[in-house]
């Protein structure tokens, strides 16, 4: 699943830690038999606070959130021991310099001490115990296809299958561009499942995870040309280096079973930060959904009383992984059976109606696509929709801008960042189609929860009612 991930497991044992250490100061309180201290509220969660930001790096330097460390059960609880009986003398040192009896309180120190070890030992039996059954369940297990039968092939599977990576990686298949004759039917048991155009619609289907492109670096022509025709699709695409000392400072590089490799580009959104855009998409349109009601009925109404055909437009569109899926829109225009959207909607258009035509400046008739967001078909904020094969002058957009598929890896928004910068009203030339892809690109490149505050307070003050709305 895109949401289990290690870096949420190690987030989420993080914010167990930041409990325990909360329970540790509550117990040590009840508990105490030193001399009063007259420390107000204030200053004893400036003391948490800074022993808590103190164990954390201790833990962050020694490599100590890690999935691996919490299986072993004595590093489990011997790690943390170490770096709170570090972080505590630490942080009574910086607090003693402004409150010098807190010096005096070694022994309640002590019991502080012990008690914030059983809190963070009982969170690494309880992070322990989850990540055996998240293992166990195959939540972490990463769906791994490979590209090519090269040289560089065998020793990929066998360091994915090493022992100690057996529950972290699954080799789901090769996949190679070479006709059945001129290819090995399997690799060390790893079934060729087919070409590169098999496995596209493998990582459509969500079924991989990590594609690595066992291609040597001298056939880099083939590389970027296999680079490009996956980069549409929500899968790390790695090229395992073959030179381990190389420096690689400013590059994006990553460990996969003990073999450095670089990191063509990431899956986007996927963690923490998956189920966050996740929770905010579902909140954003219960929300819209709510207060928009009677702008929707009238809506409807008003397009039901005025001309004849469905209330609300459906059409195909592209979405998350190049997968299609309907949107929802109000009509505006009068049916038409022949007009497959590939040629967008000029604002001069007979069909539009009266109605129609206000629903269309007011951006009234995006509203049911917040019925999209909770169905999971597309985000609140996000690259708009295409209507597959769009065109852009005579040439379809993927003919026209080279990264637009790059766009398709993240889901569609009903709102983005090339929205709210201009990209709207209908792009129907070259130059505008790449800016709205370059501000695609920066958008999945840079997301976090802020930008999408931005953009749709944005969308909501200025985005309405601008001068490309029609």
């Amino acid at each position: 699943m895109i949401f289990w991930t290690h870096g949420l497991i190690n987030r989420l044992v993080r914010l167990g830690d930041l409990f325990a250490i909360a329970i540790a100061f509550i117990a040590t309180g009840v508990t105490w038999r030193g001399p009063g201290l007259d420390f107000n509220l204030l200053q004893y969660a400036v003391a948490g606070v800074l022993f808590f930001t103190l164990f954390v790096k201790l833990m962050e330097a020694s490599n100590s959130y890690r999935v691996e460390r919490y299986r072993n059960p004595l590093s489990s609880i011997l790690r943390p021991a170490v770096m709170t009986a570090i972080a505590l003398p630490l942080t009574g040192a910086i607090v003693g310099i402004y409150r010098p009896e807190v010096f005096a309180l070694g022994g309640e120190l002590l019991r502080w001490l012990g008690w914030a070890v059983v809190a963070l030992s009982i969170n690494r039996f309880i992070a322990r115990y989850l990540v055996a059954k998240a293992f166990n369940s195959g939540l972490l297990k990463r769906r791994v296809a490979i590209v090519g039968v090269t040289d560089k092939t065998e020793h990929i599977i066998e360091s994915l299958r090493r022992e100690d990576q057996r529950h972290t990686y699954e080799i789901v298949g090769i996949y190679d561009d070479r006709g059945p004759d001129r290819r090995a039917e399997q690799v060390l048991d790893v079934p060729v499942l087919g070409k590169v155009e098999d496995l596209r619609r493998a990582v459509s289907a969500s079924s991989v995870d990590v594609v690595i492109l066992a291609l040597p670096w001298v056939a880099m022509t083939r590389i970027d040309g296999m680079l490009e025709r996956l980069q549409g699709f929500a899968a790390d695409l790695l090229v395992p280096l073959e030179n381990s000392d190389l420096r690689t400072s400013f590059a994006s590089t990553i460990t996969i079973a003990g073999m450095r490799s670089l990191c063509m580009a990431h899956r986007p959104l996927k963690g923490s930060q998956g189920v966050l855009k996740a929770a905010e998409d579902k909140v954003v349109a219960l929300i819209g959904l709510t207060l928009t009601a009677p702008i929707l009925l009238a809506a409807a109404l008003a397009i039901r009383l005025t001309s004849p055909g469905p209330i609300l437009f459906r059409q195909r569109r592209v979405g998350f992984n190049n997968q299609t899926f309907d949107v929802f829109k109000f009509r505006t225009m009068t049916v038409d059976p022949l007009d497959d959207g590939t040629r967008g909607t000029p604002k001069d258009n007979p069909r539009i109606t009266r109605v129609g035509a206000f629903l269309r400046r007011s951006s009234i008739d995006e509203l049911p696509q917040l019925f999209n967001v909770l169905r999971g078909d597309m985000s609140v904020v996000g690259p708009r929709p295409h209507v597959p094969n769009m065109l852009v002058g005579n040439n379809t957009y993927l003919e026209a801008v080279r990264q637009y598929a790059f766009r398709c890896r993240v889901k569609p928004g009903v709102t983005g960042l090339a929205q709210i910068n201009g990209a709207r009203g209908g792009i129907h030339t070259v130059e505008k189609a790449r800016r709205a892809v370059e501000f695609d690109i920066a958008y999945i490149e840079n997301w976090s929860l802020w930008l999408d505050i931005k953009i749709m307070a944005k969308t909501v003050i200025v985005g309405l009612f601008g001068r490309d709305v029609f």
